[in-house]
């Protein structure tokens, strides 16, 4: 008979729990595509835990873009963007957006934040941080607050192209009066429209 051996060993590293997980602020951003006249604005509340990954599909969610082209963000001094793998050695000083989550970039963000969709002529935002939320009772979705007016179509060239064309729609002698309408493809494109209750339940998903 085999000979049963007692006592207490040491648990392996499979048995072991998980450490718990430590709590993080969550964060209060003020997200405003610059120079746009009247200002398109967003407040989000964010999970300090999300990467800058997944706020880009909450910024992209939350302004109405289609996340058709390229973007990157820019937090302190430093620019982050989605990266993809290459066997061609990067030379960019730009981090990966998937690797960088919000708690870790607090300081950054407090300093400069930006976020830059379709480089070039592109829409660039600016993001304040409004409020750090302190770890309480767990978030675990992103919150839309509050926002004023519509996307523009990502047909127009820039936001000054878009000013421009703004105040060509308020005007019915301009010219110019029906492009945002051709532009959008929507015939109840409305500058000044922007549906809080159906973008949040979208923003409650991601």
């Amino acid at each position: 008979m085999a000979k049963v051996i007692k006592g207490v060993f040491p648990e392996t590293a499979k048995d072991k729990p998980a450490p718990p997980k430590e709590p993080v602020p969550s964060y209060i951003l003020h997200i405003s595509l610059m120079f746009s006249d009247p200002l398109i604005w967003r407040k989000v509340q964010v999970p300090g835990d999300y990467s800058l990954a997944r706020l880009h599909e909450i910024i992209q969610t939350a302004m109405g873009w289609s996340d058709s082209f390229v973007h990157q963000f820019m937090v302190g001094k430093i620019s982050y963007e989605p990266t993809i793998k290459s066997s061609i050695p990067r030379e960019s000083k730009r981090f990966d957006e998937h690797k960088y989550k919000l708690h870790t970039l607090e300081e950054g963000m407090q300093f400069m934040f930006s976020y830059l969709y379709d480089a070039g002529e592109g829409w660039e935002h600016e993001i304040t941080l409004e409020e750090v939320v302190p770890p309480g009772k767990e978030l675990n979705h992103p919150v839309l607050l509050a926002g004023e007016n519509s996307c523009p179509p990502e047909e127009v060239g820039d936001v000054h192209q878009y000013n421009q064309l703004v105040s060509a729609f308020t005007d019915p002698q301009s010219k110019d009066h029906m492009t945002l309408l051709e532009l959008s493809g929507r015939p109840d494109f409305d500058p000044a429209s922007f549906n809080l209750e159906a973008v949040g339940k979208l923003i409650r998903k991601l």
